[in-house]
């Protein structure tokens, strides 16, 4: 199939996710009820449920889904590691961790606008933490950086079970379905915490395509090339991790994303360029999109958390993917 063909069929995708996400739920809706809310002539109570709970949350999965799916991207190119994911690096466990801390020793309310704001925190602390254990001599290592964020993350998710034990009831409820990777962010207010940040970095990471590109081929090609290398290592890897940081804030710690998407789009364009970088973005978007979907009617009373869904995918690829470097470098 065609590179437009293919664009043609995600869009086409996309679309059709973002219909079903509107109209799947506990109140299920017709083509024709959907069409009228959209028009503004629905009943009071369609119009509250499409426009003030399902569209925040689609929007939070589809532009969570490509932030993760982006931020997967910058860390594979920069550490030279299909493998490399947010998730394993830590920032998801880190987000987890302030966020049980927070609701555990200062407020018990799941619902606080601060909570983004405090899983973001965390996220960033695990990213410097890992940051500061890969460095050795003041050189970065990227091989480094995924073996300790591994570490970081299995030490954060000791302390984090470890912390479950101080909090109340409601507060560990709300962290266990969190950490499965619920998508909790429903309100407008969310989407406004995370969509400045993919609008702001996303156009400075497509600027800079050709250097990322570049850097692909290796380090040793790109400063060999006149690209600075640690300048740019620099600003894409907090790129990530803030793009990481922010998507997992509103959306719950959801894995893999930032490991299926890159694959699926550098086989499909068979290049890493901006190309790949957005392509990513789009399929990361339909992952989530369709896995909260699939949360939603996969169960006949309540739901299951997208995290899970994906997970089911994403950790027999993860392995799939182990199995298949081992044996190449054999």
């Amino acid at each position: 199939m065609k590179k437009s063909g293919i664009w043609l069929l995600l869009c086409v995708l996309l679309i059709s996710g973002i219909g079903l996400s509107l109209s799947t739920g506990t109140i299920s809706l017709s083509v024709e009820e959907l069409v009228a809310v959209i028009r503004g002539q629905g009943p009071p109570a369609n119009q509250l449920v499409v426009l003030d709970f399902r569209l925040p949350r689609m929007l939070i999965a589809i532009f969570a889904g490509a932030g993760l799916a982006v931020s997967g991207y910058l860390f594979q190119t920069i550490t030279h590691n299909d493998l490399a994911d947010p998730g394993i690096l830590g920032i998801n466990a880190g987000a987890g961790l302030t966020v049980l801390f927070y609701l555990g020793f200062f407020t018990s309310q799941t619902s606080s606008s601060l909570l983004p704001f405090v899983a973001c925190i965390g996220s960033f602390l695990a990213a410097f933490l890992v940051y500061f254990c890969s460095k050795q001599k003041e050189r970065f290592d990227p091989n480094r950086l995924l073996l300790s964020g591994v570490a970081v993350n299995a030490g954060i998710s000791a302390l984090t079970l470890i912390g479950t034990i101080r909090i109340s009831q409601d507060s560990y409820l709300f962290v266990t379905s969190w950490l499965a990777g619920t998508i909790w962010g429903t309100t407008w207010n969310h989407v406004y915490v995370l969509l400045p940040w993919l609008f702001i970095l996303l156009p400075f990471i497509l600027f800079q395509g050709k250097s990322l590109e570049v850097i692909g081929l290796g380090d040793e090609e790109a400063v060999g090339l006149g690209v600075p290398l640690k300048k740019k290592q620099l600003f894409f890897l907090t790129s990530a991790v803030i793009l990481a940081a922010v998507s997992v804030s509103v959306a719950g710690s959801i894995s893999f994303i930032g490991l299926i998407a890159p694959h699926l789009a550098k086989n499909i364009v068979e290049r890493k360029n901006n190309h790949a970088l957005l392509m990513t973005g789009v399929i990361g978007s339909l992952l989530l999109l369709y896995s909260d979907i699939l949360g939603r009617i996969i169960l006949a009373n309540g739901e299951m958390a997208a995290g899970i869904i994906v997970s089911i995918v994403g950790a027999p690829y993860f392995i799939f993917r182990l199995l298949k470097n081992n044996q190449s470098k054999s």
